[in-house]
């Protein structure tokens, strides 16, 4: 058994820039363990991912706030609280808030991911 404690006091959230458009913040909540990763992040008004895919799969649990979640081969679709969006390994995709909400979710990472270009404003509807 592995007990993974909150974030150490004093710490700050990470806030990754050179994959995702607006501020973001990253909370692990389960540090990188036998391939698998789970963060909490939250999404200012019209921040998202970049491109990107997962070796073996990413599962999203959104907790809070409404956002959009995109594949390069279908429109972007709406989610919101209590929605969960499953993408299966290798599939290429991004995810984020709309431009007037926040957007919280739990994100749980099987394997390494593979991060791309930006989402251009023709594929984020906002």
């Amino acid at each position: 058994m592995k007990v993974t404690h909150g974030r150490p006091d004093g710490a700050q959230a990470r806030q990754p820039s050179a994959d995702f458009t607006g501020a973001v913040w990253i909370d692990p909540v389960l540090e990188r363990t036998d391939g698998v990763a789970v963060n909490s992040v939250l999404f200012s008004p019209g921040a998202r991912t970049h491109w990107h895919r997962h070796e073996a799969g990413q599962a999203l649990y959104v907790t809070a706030g409404e956002g959009w979640v995109g594949t390069r081969d279908g429109a972007p679709v709406r989610v919101r609280a209590g929605d969960t969006i499953w993408t299966s390994p290798g599939e290429e995709h991004w995810h984020g808030a709309t431009r007037e909400t926040f957007l919280v979710h739990l994100g749980i990472s099987l394997g390494a991911a593979d991060f791309h270009d930006p989402v251009g404003d023709a594929d984020y509807p906002g």
